[in-house]
């Protein structure tokens, strides 16, 4: 994600005349944002087509209430709401489609994960964490699986880099809390990889 530059519109500016009908002002939020969203979508999903498809609810989301919404913080901030409340009813659909789905198999298949490790590193830089392609890939199964209340902080901060301040305006509390949760879920998946053979690397 990158700021405007100088001689650019602001965000809002730009929202602005998009709240007035101007479409091409809202493509230009559109390229601006895009890859940083779908990004994140894709980390919170594992899935390519999803990330695609959720990206762009957001930005259809985000036309129709381009009327109602207030320039009160950034608008960067405002999508990744959007975002992050989409992956989080994604996740919820799911969950209890695969609860209907699990009650007509025996628990030997119902709980197979492999297909969950073909997707690319949710990792900017796997080497500095983790020693393997394997370890990589069970990282990324692992964290698709934290807790929703976990989850998001962890990727918006510790895998995307995000300030506390920012996640937390995004997720809508505290920064302290978003740090609580980012230890909980490192401490999480550390235990987690640790049951299945991997440590962290040392430093």
């Amino acid at each position: 994600m990158r700021p405007s530059e100088p001689g650019e519109e602001s965000d809002w500016d730009l929202a602005q005349r998009a709240k007035g009908g101007d479409e091409a002002a809202f493509e230009d939020l559109i390229l601006r944002y895009q890859a940083p969203i779908q990004s994140f979508v894709f980390r919170s999903t594992l899935d390519e087509q999803t990330a695609r498809d959720l990206t762009q609810e957001v930005f259809v989301r985000a036309w129709f209430a381009l009327g109602r919404v207030q320039a009160k913080a950034q608008f960067s901030t405002w999508l990744f709401q959007i975002a992050v409340n989409l992956c989080r009813d994604h996740a919820k659909s799911k969950a209890s489609k695969n609860a209907r789905v699990t009650q007509s198999f025996s628990p030997q298949t119902g709980d197979d994960r492999s297909e969950d490790r073909e997707f690319a590193s949710p990792q900017p830089s796997p080497a500095q964490n983790i020693e393997s392609k394997e370890a990589l890939e069970s990282l990324e199964t692992e964290i698709k699986t934290l807790p929703l209340e976990l989850r998001s902080p962890f990727i918006l901060g510790a895998v995307e880099q995000r300030s506390h301040k920012e996640v937390a305006a995004i997720l809508g509390m505290s920064a302290k809390a978003v740090e609580v949760r980012i230890y909980r879920a490192r401490r999480l998946l550390c235990e987690r990889l640790a049951l299945l053979g991997f440590k962290p690397r040392n430093k």
